[in-house]
């Protein structure tokens, strides 16, 4: 062991004469430590909250979407082959988009249907994922989640309606039933925009709808406009014959949509090709800048701590000045002395880190596993619970940011006691 790393220990783990500036080390190891956990929790949350934002997303829209501005997509057998063989695509799926008026016991409410093909929809969208048997009822779990989508999305198809004689069903959005004051069950009507002739006049078309199940993905955007209805009932409410607005594409991973959404645009001219990152790109970048943000404002923790790091230093650097003039009496170098108060400033930012870093974990997993924050339904995508993921790249670089930060404020004194002139201390000895 060099002499160095010896007398840094003793310095470090031995009784001091002034018991202040040990409190002060422990003080500064706790510094460290609460702001790497600071960030890791923080960073985890923002990344879990980023990732159910983006599944509630991609749970009422596709990856990537094919569409015809004028509804006019129709022989469209041929693109979605081609979409199908692409080695990106996972799925392709035909859907409309129709604004339309629903009725329910008072108020009618503007909404957006789209028309999905119940067997179709779940191999590109993750809809199975927010379908509810009740408006804001309790999280289910993922096996019974499974049997509540099998089954609506089974009594949502419109075939499976007219075969066994049942009215044709609904799922409306949250909110969206809440405001029309619908639950399961029950009926709303669909007001469209397509005329028909009567003796009276022309009036609008009038359908009949039993509301057969809620959207509840926690955007408020969504669940207070959407409403999902099997598409060859929409095509005949508005008289479509056989055309949708467009295919609705899953791809391997979605932050990749943009990139391939520009290599299918490659496959059809005569349609415009979207993603979901683009049409939501607003909300994901405001989450980014607040994420950079908290990241370097959580990180003052740590430099807070670190000057408890250089007050520390300093005062063992007085208080052992007598020795350091011994060592230098001795022979020891410059280089050498430093090394020793660097080595405790590294020992310190080191307890610190490591600890923060198990500490930060260790409050993640608590908060994944354990209901620890009940949120009310609704408020929060994804459920009721915070929903946390622990990207290590950022525990990596929160703990690189500690180590660093540590040891530039290690450099002062450690070069202050290698300045330190051997005689003034032992003048008066």
């Amino acid at each position: 062991m060099r002499y160095e790393t010896f007398i840094g220990k003793r310095y470090l783990f031995s009784p001091r004469q002034d018991r202040s500036i040990s409190v002060i080390t422990w003080i500064s190891i706790g510094g460290v430590a609460l702001g790497v956990v600071a960030l890791i929790v923080s960073t985890s949350v923002m990344n879990g909250f980023r990732t159910n934002l983006r599944n509630a997303v991609t749970g009422s829209l596709p990856h990537v979407t094919v569409f015809a501005w004028d509804d006019e997509m129709d022989n469209y057998s041929g693109l979605q082959k081609r979409l199908t063989e692409h080695p990106e695509v996972n799925g392709v799926a035909p859907y409309i988009f129709k604004q339309a008026l629903l009725t329910g016991r008072k108020k009618p409410k503007g909404a957006l249907l789209r028309g999905i093909d119940p067997k179709q929809e779940a191999n590109v969208t993750r809809i199975a994922s927010y379908l509810r048997d009740e408006v804001y009822g309790l999280t289910p779990s993922l096996e019974k989640q499974k049997q509540i989508s099998a089954r609506l999305l089974q009594r949502l198809s419109h075939t499976e309606a007219r075969t066994n004689g049942l009215k044709d069903g609904i799922i409306l959005g949250a909110k969206l039933a809440r405001q029309l004051e619908a639950n399961v069950g029950d009926s709303v009507k669909l007001v469209s925009s397509e005329q028909r002739l009567t003796p009276m006049g022309d009036v609008p078309r009038i359908k009949k709808l039993e509301v057969i199940g809620i959207f509840e993905s926690g955007i408020s955007g969504y669940d207070e406009v959407l409403a999902f209805i099997d598409y060859r009932l929409l095509q005949k409410i508005y008289r479509m014959q056989n055309k949708i607005t467009g295919l609705g594409v899953r791809i391997s991973d979605p932050e990749n949509a943009p990139d391939i959404a520009d290599k299918l645009a490659g496959l059809s001219e005569d349609y415009i090709v979207g993603n979901w990152a683009d049409e939501n790109k607003s909300i994901f970048q405001v989450m980014k800048i607040e994420k950079i943000g908290l990241f370097l404002i959580l990180s003052l923790i740590i430099v807070v701590a670190a000057f408890n790091i250089i007050s520390s230093l300093i005062m063992l650097v007085l208080e052992k000045s007598r020795e350091i003039a011994i060592l230098k009496a001795l022979g020891a170098k410059d280089s050498g002395i430093r090394k020793i108060f660097f080595f405790q400033g590294l020992v310190i930012g080191s307890l610190g880190t490591i600890g923060g870093v198990f500490v930060g974990l260790a409050i993640c997993w608590i908060l994944m596993s354990f209901d620890i924050i009940d949120i009310p339904p609704g408020v929060y995508p994804g459920g009721n619970r915070i929903p946390v993921l622990i990207d290590w790249f950022d525990v990596a670089l929160a703990t690189v940011a500690s180590f660093t930060i540590c040891i530039l404020v290690t450099l002062y004194p450690a070069s202050k006691a290698a300045r330190l002139n051997p005689v003034d201390p032992l003048r008066y000895e």
